[in-house]
C-alpha cells in the first residue's frame, strides 16, 4: 500500500484505489431526463431507500458481532438493489462513527486527486468497506 493506493502488480498502476464513501447528492432532474436510463442508476438514489430491514439488520449484527478483521461479499443479479443496500449500510455506519471507504477499480475510473483522502481512523468506530467497481 502507498499513500491510498493498493498496488497489486509491480509497474506502479494502482489496481484500487481507497476514497472515503460519498452519499449520494441531488442531481440535476434534466441531466437525469436527458436519458431516462440514467434514473435507474443506483448512485443517482432517483427514489428513496426502502425495505430490506432484514439484510440490514444482518448486516448490522455482522459488523458489531462479527471478527475485527472480515470482508462481507453481496452477489445478486443486476437490478436486485444490492448497491443501494451497500449504500444504506456505509451511512448507517457512518452515522454510527464508522470510518466507511470505498475501494474503486483504479484505471479508466473518475478517481479523487491523489493525497485528497484522509483515510485515518482517529476516533471512528471501526472501519468499513463497499466495493465498487
Amino acid at each position: 500500500m502507498i499513500g491510498a493506493n493498493i498496488h497489486v502488480f509491480g509497474d506502479g498502476m494502482p489496481l484500487y484505489l481507497l476514497e472515503n464513501w460519498r452519499q449520494a447528492r441531488a442531481t440535476d432532474p434534466e441531466f437525469l431526463q436527458e436519458l431516462p436510463s440514467r434514473m435507474l442508476n443506483a448512485r443517482f438514489a432517483v427514489v428513496d431507500f426502502t425495505g430490506r430491514g432484514e439484510e440490514l439488520a444482518d448486516l448490522y449484527r455482522w459488523r458489531e458481532d462479527g471478527p475485527r478483521l472480515a470482508v462481507r461479499w453481496l452477489h445478486a443479479p443486476g437490478g436486485a438493489g444490492k448497491t443501494r443496500l451497500a449504500g444504506q449500510f456505509a451511512q448507517d455506519s457512518v452515522a454510527e462513527g464508522w470510518k466507511v471507504v470505498t475501494a474503486t477499480h483504479g484505471p479508466g475510473s473518475v478517481l479523487p486527486p491523489p493525497g485528497s483522502q484522509d483515510l485515518r481512523l482517529d476516533d471512528a468506530t471501526g472501519l468499513g468497506a463497499p466495493h465498487r467497481r
